[in-house]
């Protein structure tokens, strides 16, 4: 046998041995896994806590169990539940390790893949989808993710809804008010506003039926009902509604200015939902913002972005809100008592510019979904 026939048979035999290492190794995890009852215990309180929406104590137990074994299982926990909790940029650097080290467990690439999509970082959630569909193309999840992420706006069903799968936050209700029905339809993004004891949304997102059951949920799927105020005319005429929430919703660092409008050209991001009315994560779109449209008081806003999103600058800052298009450029509106019509004042002394993963993480709380009760 030729010397380079020897090398060849030696480096197969290598290339098993160490896919029979990592198989052992898997299973070896999920062995010890099984002989720990009290990180199963565990975990299962981890789970029921993230779930009704207690991501506090969800962080801790998670974290006391990722402590106990190096596996993917209680990472993933972790990750979901700091995402619960509204840290973005803590979930997505984590995630990032767990689906370097767990390769042979497609759902830490499957959900980094989601978590950088929502993030605005559509290149590298590509990237990151075909190292996983590269390591499991005949995964399930990894496919469904797929399909998802293809759309403009992807919206988690079935498969991505599943407790150990899921790419979206779990419904808390705030207060003691009842949940949205089962029949409430997502019908419109907005902004929350007034310290957050309100929602601003396009005027022709309004139902048009009294009677009908409203509730907004932010991005962290915490919910409250909702009352449309009529009792604005100045806000109707420029095309605008507020509706009251019945429990304040928390703001986090996020900050809103009525002061000043960005200039023409600056950097500028939008969040906003799917049509789903599941709970979920709102998606970013980021670009340079326009100027104003000829004959209103309207601006480009220059990128994407859905009716009633919350627009924000260069620091974060929620600014305004998307209105409809006007020959085909998205417009949006700087917040009531900003007087767009103006020129801009100077830029106040302040932080530099933030990164889009940051103002992610702030616009979670400040993105909501408006969910509609309508009789029929």
């Amino acid at each position: 046998m030729s010397v380079v026939a020897r090398a060849r048979r030696a480096g197969v035999a290598l290339l098993i041995l160490g896919a029979c290492g990592a198989l052992h190794a898997h299973e070896g995890e999920a062995a010890a896994a099984a002989r720990m009852p009290q990180r199963v215990a565990l975990l299962a309180r981890a789970q029921a806590e993230l779930e009704t929406g207690d991501a506090s104590a969800a962080l801790d137990d998670f974290e006391r169990a990722a402590m106990m074994l190096h596996a993917a299982d209680a990472e993933l926990g972790l990750i979901r539940a700091a995402m619960q909790d509204g840290q973005y940029r803590r979930a997505l650097a984590f995630c990032a390790h767990t689906a370097g080290e767990h390769t042979d467990d497609a759902d830490g690439g499957a959900l980094y893949a989601w978590l950088l999509r929502v993030g605005g970082q559509a290149a590298q959630a590509s990237r990151a989808l075909a190292d996983a569909h590269g390591r499991a193309p005949e995964d399930a999840l990894v496919a469904a993710v797929d399909r998802a992420l293809a759309a403009p706006l992807p919206v988690a069903e079935g498969l991505l809804l599943q407790p150990t799968h899921r790419m979206a936050p779990w419904p808390v209700m705030l207060g003691t008010q009842a949940p949205p029905t089962a029949s409430a339809r997502f019908t419109s993004n907005a902004a929350l506003v007034d310290d957050g004891g309100a929602a601003l949304l396009p005027l022709s997102a309004l139902p048009s039926d009294a009677t009908a059951r409203v509730w907004v949920r932010n991005g962290l799927g915490q919910a409250a009902a909702a009352t449309p105020d009529a009792s604005d005319a100045a806000l109707s005429a420029r095309g605008l509604a507020r509706l009251v929430l019945a429990a304040r919703m928390p703001l986090g660092d996020s900050k809103a200015s009525t002061g000043r409008v960005p200039f023409a050209g600056s950097p500028g991001y939008a969040l906003q939902f799917g049509s789903g009315g599941a709970p979920a994560w709102p998606v970013l779109t980021q670009g340079f913002l326009g100027g104003l449209v000829r004959g209103s008081e309207l601006r480009k806003l220059g990128f994407d972005g859905a009716p009633g999103a919350p627009v924000f600058d260069a620091k974060g800052t929620l600014v305004g809100i998307t209105l409809a298009s006007v020959d085909g450029d998205v417009t949006w509106r700087p917040l009531p008592s900003s007087a767009p019509s103006q020129a801009p004042a100077p830029a106040p002394a302040g932080p530099a510019l933030v990164a889009p993963d940051q103002v992610y993480e702030a616009g979670l709380r400040r993105a909501l979904q408006v969910l509609v009760d309508a009789p029929r």
